[in-house]
């Protein structure tokens, strides 16, 4: 009985352990409510910073930010007139993804940044 505590104990508490690579926070709410209409300055500022807690604060196991999220950061940073912001950013994504500094070129050259 002793050790079926035990071992009951211990799966409960490795199983409370966080094993996440990256720290979304609401990312995925925030991205689909993003991408599903149009919004005003004042939204896309909203919209904004939490994409910089994303981006500036990163957390889990990697302690980077999400795939994809310096892009739609620097996109929003564009969007407002940032545009060496937005190149930081951009810039940022293809350092810490090397797998995406095609699509990082693409954009940066489509945006004339």
């Amino acid at each position: 009985m002793k050790k079926l505590l035990i071992i009951v104990f211990s799966l409960l508490f490795l199983g409370a352990c966080s094993n996440e690579l990256y720290k979304y926070y609401d990312y995925d709410n925030l991205l689909y409510a993003y991408s599903s209409r149009e919004f005003s300055e004042k939204e896309i500022k909203k919209f904004s910073k939490k994409y910089s807690r994303i981006v500036d604060s990163p957390k889990g196991k990697r302690n980077l930010p999400p795939p994809g999220a310096c892009v739609e950061y620097g996109y929003l940073l564009f969007l407002q007139g940032k545009t060496k912001e937005a190149k930081e950013y951009l810039m940022k994504e293809a350092i810490i993804y090397p797998e995406s500094q095609v699509y990082v070129n693409s954009l940066i050259k489509t945006l004339g940044l």
